[in-house]
């Protein structure tokens, strides 16, 4: 394309010695460079796809988004996850108990080993057994130990996935540590609050007697009375067990070896309000 108009102009020797150029020839070919060149890239950018491709491509995208909806599905609440520990915890103080749960342990983080060495401390004993409530102690605050070590483990290690729940306010949030120990805490301490109120409900039953009385026409009636009761029974039992996990005591525990069955922890009781503590569950305890 020429892009000189008729305005060139030669000097005497033959030579061009001005010019001038037809700008609307240079912005139509321009315009036309660039219509061409956007067509040619919008054919560049379009692909073909079979029919079957199309298909095989949706299957793997459904498949995806299922997948997406299904991990979400699977993420534990909170409550449920405070259930899981309080289920490990039972289980291992059934195990303990020389009981057994069918149920396996939630977590998948015990072997069997580790709680058969701890069941070991506890070897049962025959004849009269006595001391029955320090043992039920010290068996609370091990399975306490056992399963506190196991967290910290589990987020000491450099493999460590992380780990997601539901909370309260239906949000996803990261499981941490914090979380964990707050769940394992709140499992110890029902479980304190139960054992506790039973330890009240045994020192009424075990001081029940029936009192005979005689009528003038010569029947008799069984009237149920009880000794007075101290009261603070199960505030004493429920002291005893929350200050059995306390620092003193958690190293305690790590530093005594062999039988745990009469090991007394530092448990912020008197004399005589251990031994009526001991002496309720040492009755139960021997009842044929």
């Amino acid at each position: 394309m020429n892009y000189f108009n008729d305005y060139t102009n030669y000097n005497n020797r033959g030579k061009i010695s001005s010019y001038r150029i037809d700008t609307n020839k240079v912005k139509q070919h321009l315009q036309q460079t660039n219509k061409k060149s956007t067509t040619n890239q919008q054919q560049d950018d379009n692909i073909s796809i079979s029919e079957e491709g199309r298909r095989a491509l949706k299957e793997k995208l459904s498949a995806i988004e299922a997948q997406k909806i299904g991990d979400i599905k699977k993420l534990p609440s909170l409550n449920s996850g405070y259930s899981g520990i309080m289920n490990d915890f039972e289980k291992i103080m059934s195990e303990l108990g020389g009981g057994s749960v069918s149920d396996d342990f939630v977590t998948k983080d015990y072997s069997q080993k580790s709680v058969d060495a701890l069941k070991a401390k506890f070897e049962k004993e025959e004849g009269t057994r006595s001391d029955t409530f320090d043992s039920y102690v010290n068996k609370m605050a091990s399975t306490y130990q056992l399963m506190k070590d196991r967290i910290e483990e589990k987020y000491a290690s450099s493999n460590r996935q992380k780990e997601y729940y539901i909370a309260n306010d239906g949000s996803t949030q990261e499981l941490t540590k914090e979380k964990e120990l707050e769940m394992l805490d709140k499992a110890y301490e029902t479980h304190s609050q139960l054992m506790a109120t039973s330890t009240q409900i045994w020192s009424e039953l075990k001081d029940f007697k029936v009192h005979i009385v005689h009528h003038s026409s010569g029947k008799e009636t069984k009237v149920p009375t009880t000794k007075n009761q101290n009261t603070g029974i199960k505030e004493q039992a429920y002291h005893a067990f929350m200050s059995a996990i306390n620092e003193e005591n958690s190293q305690l525990l790590k530093q005594k070896t062999g039988s745990l069955n009469h090991f007394r922890l530092n448990l912020g009781l008197s004399f005589f309000e251990r031994n009526t503590l001991n002496g309720i569950w040492d009755y139960y305890a021997n009842v044929k």
